[in-house]
């Protein structure tokens, strides 16, 4: 079990921007990993309302649950760990790990478990440098039929993180976008669909 704030920054790039990323830090192909994410809310969107988000990730060899709540002016991330084949069956039931620390917090927020429903899945192919001060994360997501490209910065502080941020778009020529959470864009292309 995790519980960290994430101090995140992020912006919408063309898939012109992206490769030219790609390619300013070399990346092959073996640096990327694949990773899914399957949304959950409750039929009354409790979740949305409250500002908050829950998934399940799977990677490769490994998966994990993650609840976001709003925290200060960002999110706090709650974390717990599961085995690949035990969220594999969590999402087949379209449920969530009863033991750790994420029930908790649901749990603290008056949401049942046996409220929550799937409301969709995103996979990311993802690529990340660690620089001195901060995560920096390239990503191309696909989700109903759509595909987008994001460039996200994890940084230990906000005031620096927000500076270092903006000095990276404009070094490389990158209008800042107002950029959703992957989830809200989920949620609104399938809408669309």
């Amino acid at each position: 079990m995790s519980k960290t704030p994430e101090i995140e920054f992020k912006n919408l790039l063309t898939e012109k921007e992206y490769q030219t990323l790609l390619n300013l830090y070399q990346v092959k192909e073996s640096d990327f990993f694949v990773q899914e994410n399957i949304y959950f809310d409750t039929v009354d969107k409790t979740l949305e309302n409250s500002h908050a988000a829950l998934r399940i990730r799977l990677f490769a060899d490994k998966a994990e649950q993650t609840l976001k709540t709003p925290f200060k002016t960002y999110l706090m991330e709650t974390t717990d760990a599961l085995q690949l084949e035990e969220a594999r069956q969590l999402i087949k039931k379209e449920q969530i790990k009863k033991e750790g620390a994420v029930n908790e917090t649901l749990s603290k927020m008056a949401i049942s478990l046996s409220d929550l429903r799937i409301i969709g899945s995103l996979k990311t192919t993802r690529f990340e440098k660690e620089l001195s001060h901060g995560l920096l994360v390239l990503d191309k997501s696909e989700y109903f039929g759509t595909v987008d490209y994001e460039l996200e910065y994890e940084a230990q502080e906000e005031l620096a993180g927000s500076h270092f941020f903006a000095h990276f778009l404009n070094q490389h020529h990158i209008p800042r976008r107002e950029t959703k959470n992957k989830i809200l864009r989920m949620k609104e292309a399938h809408l669309n669909e």
